[in-house]
């Protein structure tokens, strides 16, 4: 089958939807699929290239940021690579990831007739006011064309009936025999990492340095837990604006080294490595949306995972014993749970365990592509 795929979001870039949608595309290309990837243009990197037999076509345009007039820009002009593609390659069905890109193939799709699916990937709306990077007013404007979007597509993906349902409060009741529930998958056999033989504890967080994902609350309740676990360790993964202010906020703790600031990891095999090292992973979101990459890596590599109990995927995963789940800046449960988990084997053990068990019973990538795979035949039918 041949399939065009839409983000605006790839290598090498480093972030969940970039994760989400390399790892559906190459395991779609290896299912030996025909598979294009419509991008963003990145400067310095070619705008034609074969990456793990994906068919890469990026934009001339180098985006550089989230403002409105950029992202039209980008839309006009990945528009008219979909239109020339469609016409050369004749696709059986086109997967964006966004609104944006969903704009972008839209046209295509009463042109040529070509079936039109959207994942979407949170919206700022899901966000505690304090913490929107937009407006309100821009913020509804921009709703005007997600709802356009999403009424116009033929199928609308939620990862999970959380997400499903946060999608029908924002966007309309009208999408509820449009949207389909597709997990996010994680590549199981890739993040599948020995378990860790002795050591200090070590807890992990892997996002952006930003208060988005909750970054102060953990350093907070890092503190608190190290306390009464002297040599329990914390490595931060990822990189922000933020991320000086978080360093020098650190200095004043009193915790010497125990708080590492790795930057990014774009290697894969370093990161599974920091994944071994550690006993803990940490995501106190502050913010709703789908599914997170880094609960799923954890999970997959046996650890045990804290996040937050935030309208979307993340408390769908971390129900029924897997995981742990906190409210958004409840830094007294996160501390408690961390030193708990450092001390007790036992209450570790289980963890590691349920985490592992889930994966392979409900998230892993193989099972994600298995259900696309079928959505593809249907709409292309």
């Amino acid at each position: 089958m041949k399939v065009l795929l839409v983000s605006s979001s790839f290598y090498p870039k480093i972030d969940g939807s970039t994760r989400c949608v390399y790892d559906h595309a190459r395991r779609l290309a290896h299912r030996g699929n025909d598979v294009y990837l419509v991008t963003r243009g990145i400067e310095g990197v070619k705008q034609e290239e074969e990456f793990e037999g994906i068919h890469v076509r990026r934009s001339a345009y180098a985006f550089r940021g989230g403002t409105f007039l950029n992202k039209v820009r980008l839309m006009l002009e990945q528009m008219l690579m979909i239109i020339t593609l469609q016409r050369r390659e004749h696709f059986s069905v086109i997967h964006v990831h966004g609104f944006t890109s969903g704009l972008a193939a839209l046209p295509c799709k009463y042109i040529f007739g070509v079936p039109l699916i959207v994942t979407t990937h949170g919206t700022e709306l899901l966000w505690p006011r304090n913490l929107w990077w937009m407006g309100q007013r821009t913020l509804m404007f921009i709703l005007i064309f997600e709802k356009f979007v999403l009424n116009h597509c033929d199928v609308v993906i939620a990862q999970s009936p959380g997400v499903k349902a946060y999608m029908l409060r924002i966007y309309g009741r009208q999408l509820e025999k449009k949207i389909r529930i597709v997990h996010t998958g994680v590549d199981q056999e890739k993040f599948h990492v020995p378990p860790k033989e002795g050591g200090a504890p070590q807890v992990l967080f892997v996002g952006a340095l930003s208060e988005i994902k909750g970054v102060t609350c953990l350093l907070n309740a890092f503190v608190v837990a190290h306390g009464d676990v002297p040599n329990m360790r914390l490595v931060l993964v990822g990189s922000g604006p933020r991320a000086p202010e978080y360093k020098k906020y650190v200095q004043g703790l009193g915790v010497g080294d125990a708080i590492q600031f790795r930057g990014p990891v774009r290697d894969d095999a370093r990161l599974l490595e920091l994944y071994k090292e550690s006993d803990i992973v940490v995501l106190p979101s502050n913010v709703g949306g789908p599914i997170s990459c880094t609960v799923l890596e954890g999970l997959s590599c046996g650890k045990a995972v804290i996040s937050t109990d935030v309208p979307g995927g993340i408390p769908d995963v971390l129900a029924d014993g897997v995981g742990i789940l906190m409210k958004p800046e409840d830094g007294a449960k996160l501390a408690s749970e961390l030193e708990k988990l450092a001390t007790d084997p036992v209450y570790l053990k289980t963890q590691e365990t349920n985490a592992r068990r889930a994966i392979e019973e409900r998230y892993t990538l193989d099972s994600m592509i298995d259900k696309l795979m079928s959505l593809y035949r249907e709409v292309a039918a």
